[in-house]
């Protein structure tokens, strides 16, 4: 099996899972083979000219983040390098994603039903590698749901070194991805380019993160920038167990990889 090839896109799966904002199940949209969901869209706010104190602005944008770890939701990354999205249900511990990595990994698909993880992706291996969940580490890339913080929402509150309201809904400020996780292998190699990575976000009428962009670009020149979207709260998310016949247990080296 060719882990390395999946390895080497490290750096972009540090950008998107290095917050832990739970990424997960991806549907039709993306055209990967992952179900779609049901639900209403959340609708971002408008940003009109405000502002407000930096401790007012991040108590009201850690409500919003932590809100993720309420109920399902879908969510949608575009980048530069890494596109893709899915579905997540942050109390079952459930989802269904697929990535495009293009040239540098292909197609990524992920389903996680309670402890166990399935990782199919065609660049180094035609079956589904089971993982459990549970030995892949809190600050694993592939820990998509970590215990005790299903959505994620905390790792990226932590990782806020300032932040401001610059209108109804709309932040920016700064993310110091180490603080998010402090013991990520792959974060600290970044250095001190990780600790100042600019972004901006959006919440909705009912107070919920709908948006967040990064500043990827700041890690590597490549990434560019990096949007997630929230939609579809409440969406239902119901993947399917891969069948047995086409699935074997994933490698060490691939766990090691992704520091598991």
């Amino acid at each position: 099996m060719n882990t390395r090839r999946l390895a080497t896109t490290g750096v972009a799966l540090v950008a998107a899972f290095g917050l832990g904002l739970g990424l997960t199940g991806c549907g039709n949209e993306t055209g990967g083979d992952a179900p779609a969901g049901n639900g209403n869209a959340g609708a971002s706010a408008s940003a009109a000219p405000a502002s407000s104190a930096p401790a007012d602005a991040l108590a009201e944008l850690t409500a919003a983040a932590l809100k993720l770890n309420e109920q399902s939701v879908r969510m949608t990354i575009k980048s530069s390098v890494m596109n893709g999205g899915g579905l997540m249900d942050p109390r079952s511990k459930s989802a269904d994603m697929t990535l495009d990595l293009g040239a540098q990994g292909g197609k990524i698909r992920m389903v996680t039903i309670g402890d166990d993880m399935w990782l199919k992706a065609n660049s180094i291996s035609k079956k589904w590698l089971h993982m459990d969940a549970t030995k892949l580490g809190a600050n694993g890339q592939l820990n998509l749901m970590p215990d005790g913080d299903p959505g994620g929402a905390k790792k990226m509150i932590d990782g806020v070194v300032d932040v401001k309201k610059t209108g109804e809904g709309a932040f920016s400020g700064t993310l110091d991805y180490t603080k998010a996780n402090p013991d990520a292998k792959d974060i600290k190699a970044l250095g001190t380019k990780a600790k100042a990575v600019p972004f901006t976000a959006k919440t909705d009428a009912e107070g919920r993160l709908v948006e967040l962009d990064v500043d990827t670009s700041v890690l590597l020149a490549s990434l560019g920038k990096m949007t997630t979207t929230y939609s579809d709260f409440g969406a239902t998310v119901s993947p399917e167990k891969p069948a047995a016949g086409e699935t074997e247990e994933a490698p060490e080296s691939l766990k090691k990889a992704f520091g598991g």
